[in-house]
């Protein structure tokens, strides 16, 4: 929980599990619970926590990258039919976290909040054929490697091959001691 929260800056919310580790056994994608009554909706099931693939996307994300991507989602119909594709799964997926239970109580005292997880797609975009992000696609992808949007930002990327960012309290409590010594 320690690492999940150096990783966030802040406790995580609605927290399973975690989905990916990286190569460095540290959790890179965390599963999150869509919907508590506590928390209330919550659609991104898959949230990146690793700060190594967080900082690199945001980099892509600012050099228009998610324009880039809208386009061929126009201009490409295969490409488009696999993220409509990849939308509805993370849809489905989204649905099995939640009890019968739930879901039941959801469709009579919240249907608004019901049609959000069982209608929208990855990150809990409306549009089907839309980006949200690039953080949340390449999340799905890591997890389910069905997302094309993911795919193309991971075929960009990759792990490090040395990474110690989410050792950073303890690199820093290492090196308080050495000092003091």
């Amino acid at each position: 929980m320690a690492t999940i929260e150096y990783q966030l800056g802040r406790p995580a919310d609605n927290l399973l599990a975690v989905a990916v580790y990286c190569p460095f056994q540290k959790p890179a994608v965390l599963l999150t619970e869509p919907y508590s009554e506590e928390k209330g909706v919550f659609p991104t099931i898959y949230w990146l926590s690793c700060p190594y693939l967080v900082k690199e996307i945001a980099r892509l994300e600012a050099r228009g990258y998610v324009k880039s991507y809208s386009l061929l989602v126009k201009e490409d119909r295969d490409f488009r039919e696999r993220l409509r594709t990849a939308h509805k799964k993370y849809a489905e997926k989204r649905m099995a976290l939640l009890s019968g239970e739930k879901v039941e109580k959801l469709k009579a005292g919240s249907p608004a909040i019901y049609r959000v997880l069982k209608d929208s797609g990855v990150g809990g975009i409306n549009n089907l054929e839309g980006i949200k992000c690039l953080h949340v696609h390449v999340a799905d992808y890591l997890v389910n490697k069905e997302n094309p949007i993911g795919e193309k930002v991971w075929d960009l990327l990759d792990w490090p091959e040395d990474c110690h960012i989410c050792d950073g309290d303890r690199v820093r409590e290492w090196q308080e001691c050495l000092l003091e010594q």
